[in-house]
């Protein structure tokens, strides 16, 4: 394999998995729409770029049935040596914001660790659920 073509490979496994999360993502959203809990909830997929470095943050927020707002939060930083990824489950009450749930920081160096450590953590992330004290009606 040349090292355009191994380029290309790497790519399209990068893109693919970005896919992937995406829909994971849209998939709760529409999931949570269809619930008793939430009265509304969008996904998002953006990558970003900071002066620190190039990031993705990918969400899900769901308007729960008493106002308050949950979200399901990942995001991936990455330097010049590796990517480190984030999740947490973060709930927004008035102007009151806490985490409830926050999954072990995971930092990686090869590519084939990144996307299989991403796919992991944001299909941990979505697994998370609402405690039930805090959907209150």
């Amino acid at each position: 394999m040349t090292n355009e073509n191994a380029q290309d490979a790497a790519a399209k496994r990068l893109l693919e998995a970005l896919s992937d999360i995406s829909r994971l993502l849209r998939d709760h959203a529409v999931e949570l729409r269809r619930s008793s809990i939430a009265t509304d909830a969008e996904a998002y997929l953006e990558a970003v770029a900071y002066r620190n470095g190039p990031a993705i943050e990918g969400y899900v927020d769901a308007k729960l049935v008493n106002g308050d707002t949950v979200c399901w939060c990942l995001d991936v930083h990455w330097n010049q040596d590796s990517w480190t990824i984030e999740a947490t489950l973060d709930k927004k009450s008035g102007d009151r914001q806490e985490t409830v749930a926050e999954l072990p920081s995971a930092t990686v160096t090869s590519l084939d660790d990144f996307l299989s450590t991403l796919r992991r953590v944001a299909g941990e992330l979505l697994a998370l659920r609402i405690p039930e004290n805090a959907v209150g009606r």
